[in-house]
């Protein structure tokens, strides 16, 4: 009886994962003046039910579940800064200081979950983001359709006067189940 009560924890988990679809999208966020509040820049854009790679990460999902994802979880994150497509930014400390945060947001409701983080970001090299583990549990009807938002936010030295651009491309390793 013991050996049984033992296994039976293992056994739920083991349920309660089930199948699942990992695939990676990747995506541009441009940082420029009218993103800078204070000593925080932000901003985000918008995957619709148009968005291609979204689409295919969807279709991918059912395809290997066989049925469409409820659930998801981002799993690992990167940043870079694209220095060929930003504006007078050549280094991410250029633009990003102190904490710097990737997030999802919900399209219509703004009900928004952080999902990875990095310290200080430096050079322009793609650079490792510290998942959060936050619950994506509010955004998942969103993500199920494909329409939410992807941003990212962090303190800076620029002003929303600045002559600058930053485009900084967002990695997501993404799971569905």
């Amino acid at each position: 009886m013991s050996r049984l009560l033992f296994l039976l924890p293992l056994a739920l988990s083991l349920i309660a994962c089930g199948p699942s679809h990992e695939g990676t999208v990747t995506y541009q966020v441009r940082l420029k003046p009218s993103s800078v509040i204070g000593g925080t820049i932000a901003d985000s854009l918008r995957v619709d039910p148009t968005d291609a790679q979204w689409t295919a990460f969807l279709t991918q999902a059912r395809a290997t579940l066989d049925e469409a994802p409820s659930r998801f979880e981002v799993t690992d994150a990167r940043m870079q800064l694209d220095v060929t497509k930003s504006k007078n930014v050549g280094m991410l400390q250029e633009v990003l200081t102190g904490d710097v945060t990737a997030f999802l947001r919900a399209s219509e409701t703004g009900t928004q979950v952080d999902i990875a983080s990095l310290e200080a970001p430096m050079g322009s090299a793609q650079l490792d983001m510290e998942t959060t583990g936050n619950s994506l549990e509010p955004l998942e009807t969103n993500l199920a359709r494909g329409d939410f938002l992807l941003g990212l936010r962090g303190g800076t030295t620029r002003s929303a006067t600045g002559d600058f651009e930053a485009v900084i491309t967002l990695t997501l390793d993404v799971t569905a189940r």
